[in-house]
């Protein structure tokens, strides 16, 4: 019988601590199903996007992806679950972005997005600043000069505290000098229908619940936050092209790893993710439900959330907020 050294050991211990690695190479093949976990409940536009992504995935691989779906602590559960698996392409988590900032407005919570490894962004959304039509306001321009002329009358909605909505709403008032109020709600739907009511005059939603609503006249969309328009708004002006800075981080959903990964298998799985998002299927729902495809690089992906922490970190400075007391 041959010999056994050391290092032959430890290949075949590396074998049989990552089953679903070994037999993949440098292909992704995985011999079990995967476990897609993602941090927003069941029902959410976040868990809409990743079932749709993981029955593609599923159809490439020949494999089931099964979707588990772990939100508790504002999704941390889910993420945490992700930095713990093992590294053998049986896991991956698709989770929107705030995963990135949570934890920069919150510093208590314990993880960090650096604790997982990026694979694919999967879409690009953003925040709109939004009014009813009823109001003689065509743009940004105006609805400064507006809030200015009626500061009582012009308290932002936003669709929760230390959201990007939040963080928007306070950067604009603060870079505009506006004299205006933010008011939280726990989502966009309820501060759009109390829009189109009457109740409140303005709000920055998320750009997918404000897309029905902008496709058919009843908001109006004034500014866009990211580092450019959205293709499924291209009329509407980014924020940063009307000469305010610091909203260039936009609403993002991502695909990522647990760390340890081995390279070869990392790049697999990127290229079979990519290739999932550029499919009909899944670029079809995204741009249905008012979201712009991604699919880009692993690199690509880690660049934007290295890029994104130093803007939000230096925005959440500056604005003062501070996790719900």
């Amino acid at each position: 019988m041959a010999s056994q050294g050391p290092g032959r050991r430890i290949v075949l211990a590396a074998a049989l601590a990552l089953p679903g690695m070994a037999r993949a190479g440098t292909a992704w093949r995985p011999d079990r199903p995967v476990r897609m976990i993602v941090p927003s409940g069941a029902g959410s536009g976040a868990d809409v996007v990743a079932r749709a992504l993981a029955a593609r995935l599923a159809e490439q691989l020949g494999q089931a992806v099964v979707v588990d779906n772990q939100p508790q602590g504002v999704g941390t559960v889910g993420i945490l679950a992700t930095i713990r698996a093992r590294p053998d392409g049986l896991t991956i988590m698709c989770a929107i972005s705030s995963i990135l900032l949570a934890p920069l407005v919150d510093p208590s919570l314990p993880y960090d997005v650096r604790g997982v490894m990026p694979v694919s962004q999967v879409h690009q959304a953003a925040t709109v600043l939004c009014v009813p039509p009823r109001l003689p306001i065509p743009d940004l321009a105006g609805f400064v000069a507006a809030s200015k002329a009626q500061p009582d009358r012009f308290t932002i909605g936003t669709y929760g505290h230390g959201t990007a909505s939040h963080i928007h709403a306070a950067l604009l008032i603060r870079r505009a000098a506006l004299p205006s109020e933010v008011v939280h709600f726990p989502s966009s739907p309820p501060m759009i229908r109390d829009m189109i009511a009457g109740h409140i005059r303005c709000g920055i939603v998320d750009s997918a619940s404000g897309m029905p609503f902008f496709r058919e006249g009843a908001l109006r969309p004034l500014a866009v936050s990211g580092r450019r328009r959205l293709s499924v708004l291209p009329e509407v002006p980014s924020f940063g092209e009307l000469g305010f800075q610091g909203f260039e981080p936009a609403i993002w959903q991502a695909v990522f790893l647990p760390p340890g990964v081995p390279d070869a298998l990392a790049a697999a799985v990127e290229a079979q993710v990519r290739a999932a998002i550029a499919s009909p299927a899944v670029s079809g729902l995204l741009r249905r439900i008012g979201f712009e495809p991604a699919g880009g690089s692993a690199a690509e992906l880690a660049a934007m959330l290295a890029a994104e922490r130093a803007t939000w970190t230096a925005v959440i400075a500056e604005t003062g907020i501070r996790p719900r007391a």
